[in-house]
């Protein structure tokens, strides 16, 4: 199936042409039951539901102002999901569902569910109780999802502990970058405050390169965002966090001049030269 799409037209063919040649699965939005909501992001909802005669959970993840530029990135992101959605730390898109089947202009996915909630909630919850080996099995699992992606050239750059789930203690990265190019799409900003302890700092420099363009994000990008959600698997906190404090532009500063967390008191050598790099 070729690559090259022009159109939203284009887009939903895809979709439909997938869905007709099995390639995706498509589910009746009726056969789900016990509809729940169970959190919401910048660009849409999340539901809880059981498919029909089981008691199995799975996740719909609706989006707000379906148009052109969420069924672009819908099917950017079923694509990745074909070349990298075999990995077991990468949550599994099982396929898509519509509120109407006589209506292609509203897709849902349908995600596997996680029982622990995001690595955030779960650490929140369950971090009195884990061992250093629990800790660093965290970490490598966190590793390999996204070494896989980047066998595959794929880079994510939106990776933090909201977005990355748990279930029965295995690490599910969320989505490959889904998030992050919607709401660039639609020139939403005001999410990256709320993730700034884990972005390239080089984002934040004024500096340009040779070229005089600003620095490009890459892969080395990603492995700095690995660096503090191995800090914050270490701390069961966020980075930098502070009760009842917003991060603010002069943390952002402030990381950029070159401000880290401390290595957390009575970390193993092994775990803490992963993430300062000694």
């Amino acid at each position: 199936m070729s690559d090259n799409i022009e159109d939203s037209n284009e887009w939903i063919d895809w979709i439909e042409k997938s869905i007709s040649k099995k390639y995706i699965k498509y589910y009746e939005y009726d056969h789900f039951y016990n509809i729940k909501e169970i959190g919401s992001d910048s660009i849409g909802k999340f539901y809880r539901a059981n498919w029909k005669n089981s008691n199995k959970y799975f996740v719909l993840r609706s989006f707000f102002n379906f148009n052109d530029t969420i069924t672009k990135e819908l099917v950017h992101e079923l694509k990745l999901h074909r070349v990298v959605g075999f990995h077991e730390n990468i949550l599994h898109v099982y396929g898509v569902t519509t509120y109407d089947e006589d209506r292609n202009d509203q897709y849902l996915f349908v995600l596997e569910y996680a029982d622990g909630g995001t690595l955030q909630n779960y650490l929140k919850e369950n971090f009195l109780d884990l061992t250093w080996s629990d800790k660093l099995n965290l970490a490598l699992q966190l590793s390999y999802a996204v070494s896989c992606l980047h066998d595959e050239e794929i880079i994510h750059l939106d990776l933090h502990s909201k977005n990355i789930m748990v279930h029965q203690n295995i690490v599910k990265l969320a989505d490959l970058g889904l998030t992050k190019r919607i709401e660039e799409g639609f020139k939403l900003q005001s999410k990256l405050f709320g993730i700034i302890p884990y972005v390239d700092p080089k984002r934040f420099s004024r500096q340009k390169n040779n070229n005089k363009t600003r620095y490009p994000l890459n892969k080395k990008s990603d492995v700095y965002s690995i660096g503090m959600l191995l800090w914050e698997i270490s701390s069961g906190q966020p980075p930098f966090y502070t009760d009842d404090e917003l991060y603010d532009i002069d943390l952002a500063v402030e990381i950029s001049q070159g401000l880290r967390e401390k290595v957390v008191p009575n970390t193993p050598s092994d775990y803490s030269n992963l993430y300062t790099g000694k």
